[in-house]
């Protein structure tokens, strides 16, 4: 099942307070700072991961989180290269380190499909938001949660809303656990009947299990608590249940033994029952279709929807309470977004057809799919169309509090003000990455280089790790490593997360 667009948004911001030398025996930024602290995470294998099992090695750190579609992935792929550039000897003293940024949702079985998707099978690392927080304050990361959420939310599914008076609006999919619960019902095929009250649905019965009138025993909510690894009541009702940071759910007779509950594996979205008897039903959602999206969509907007189901699936008969005419003289048509055209295409199969759709539109079908607006993902805010947006300087990226700039090369945020973009200055020399990433390379646990953003090459970092490891001879022993120059070019914006600064003293400048 595809991850929500709500999101609380991470934002990585590393503060590297070291100066840079006159003279770096490094290509990369020479540091000069303490070691940095022992921590313990857990990897994608659900293994325990100590930093200082390395420490005799050279390590390379890197931060990443597995929804960035641009400059995580550049990087993850640029460090593979570099890998494989080391010679047999020296792959031996080198470890390979990543850390998610977003804790929330990079779970250790994401972190797993990411690492096969690219091919690498060093640790990537998540944990408990704490512990984090202690791997990110001796690395001197400041995660301020604003940002991320932007970008994310740009990569995930949207339904855009066309109401009979032409107003559009552009929904995320930000399921409850009342849709997700619908979802899985439906998938399944399960018998299920609720009530529905000023407080929310409450389960009556299930698979023809009806809980008594004298409540002597009831059907309860839990929740798989991913810290944890535990079920637990549900502190909530369903309908208070955000499905996007609790896809796995769980109802259970109250004088039932829940022992037998299982963990769930992988992050398909799944149900389990224990019955009265203490039998038990399971159901993993395998599919995400146009029905789903547009269920979390509009439920998440508290807009009401009537979307019956027929011997050809789902349709949508009502949004906002408003129905086609009975004539047929126009009703709600499903629209497509083409990334190839750039444009709306209307839909050929229906809702439940629709598997994995990146962004759908509702419509009047007597709107013209070109008047239907570009999803927001795709029409990014130009500074040459518009002056004033990022001083000129930059294009506006998200929205509501996540809104921001993509700032030019040699601009960075304003301070206080991220609609904004400033000249990084003349008298201090700064990098300001403000969307893009960094990567360590330590000495045992001491921080010796640092290398900001995406835009590096794959052969100067082996470089710089040789240098490190003392191995190094010369540039021309050292064969370039290929490809990665057209990579990293075409990687185009980045990941919003991330704002380095390497100040240097005015007096460093005139030495």
């Amino acid at each position: 099942m595809n991850r929500r667009t709500f999101l609380t948004a991470l934002v990585a911001s590393f503060l590297l307070v070291a100066a840079l030398p006159t003279s770096s025996a490094y290509i990369g930024h020479q540091l000069s700072r303490a070691d940095v602290a022992d921590f313990s995470l857990t990897d994608q294998n659900n293994s325990e991961f100590n930093f200082s099992q390395n420490a005799e090695k050279v390590n390379v750190v890197s931060f990443i989180f597995t929804s960035c579609p641009d400059v995580c992935p550049v990087i993850t792929q640029s460090l593979k290269q570099v890998q494989m550039g080391l010679s047999e000897e020296d792959s031996n003293d080198v470890q390979f380190v990543s850390i998610t940024v977003d804790p929330r949702h990079d779970t250790p079985e994401r972190l797993h499909e990411y690492t096969q998707l690219h091919g690498v099978e060093w640790p990537h690392l998540t944990g408990e938001q704490s512990l984090l927080e202690d791997a990110y304050a001796t690395f001197g990361i400041l995660v301020d949660e604003i940002v991320i959420e932007a970008h994310i939310s740009n990569t995930e599914p949207t339904v855009t809303y066309v109401d009979t008076n032409n107003s559009t609006t552009e929904l995320m999919f930000s399921p409850t656990g009342w849709t997700l619960h619908q979802s899985i019902v439906d998938s399944a095929n399960w018998t299920v009947n609720a009530s529905d009250s000023e407080y929310g649905h409450f389960i009556t019965s299930i698979e023809g299990f009806e809980a008594p009138s004298d409540s002597s025993w009831w059907w309860s909510l839990l929740l798989f608590n991913t810290s944890s690894m535990t079920w637990e009541e549900s502190p909530v009702g369903i309908d208070s249940v955000n499905a996007l940071d609790h896809p796995h759910l769980a109802w259970a007779a109250s004088i039932a033994n829940h022992s037998g509950l299982e963990h769930p594996s992988g992050d398909d979205a799944s149900m389990q029952i224990v019955f009265p008897d203490s039998t038990m039903a399971n159901h993993t959602m395998s599919e995400f279709n146009a029905w789903h999206l547009s269920m979390g969509a509009f439920a998440g907007a508290d807009i009401n929807t009537s979307m019956p189901s027929s011997q050809y699936g789902h349709y949508m008969d009502s949004i906002d309470d408003v129905t086609g005419p009975s004539d047929s003289s126009w009703w709600w048509n499903l629209f497509v977004w083409n990334q190839s055209s750039d444009s709306w295409d209307t839909s050929d199969v229906g809702m439940d057809g629709l598997v994995d759709p990146p962004h759908i539109a509702w419509a009047p079908s007597s709107v013209n799919q070109t008047d239907i607006p570009t999803p927001d993902a795709f029409r990014p805010s130009s500074s040459q169309s518009n002056p004033m947006i990022c001083n000129g300087k930059g294009w506006e990226m998200g929205s509501g509090a996540g809104k921001h700039c993509m700032c030019d090369e040699g601009y960075e945020w304003a301070e206080d003000d991220r609609l904004s973009c400033v000249s990084t200055g003349e008298n201090e020399q700064e990098f300001s990455v403000g969307h893009s990433s960094i990567t360590y390379i330590l000495k045992g646990m001491k921080p010796i280089v640092a290398w900001t953003g995406d835009d590096w090459k794959a052969d100067d970092f082996l470089e710089d790790i040789e240098r490190v490891l003392g191995t190094y001879s010369s540039a021309s022993d050292v064969d370039s490593l290929p490809g990665m120059t057209l990579l990293i070019a075409l990687s185009g914006i980045s990941m919003a997360a991330i704002v380095v600064r390497v100040g240097v003293d005015s007096e460093e400048d005139e030495a």
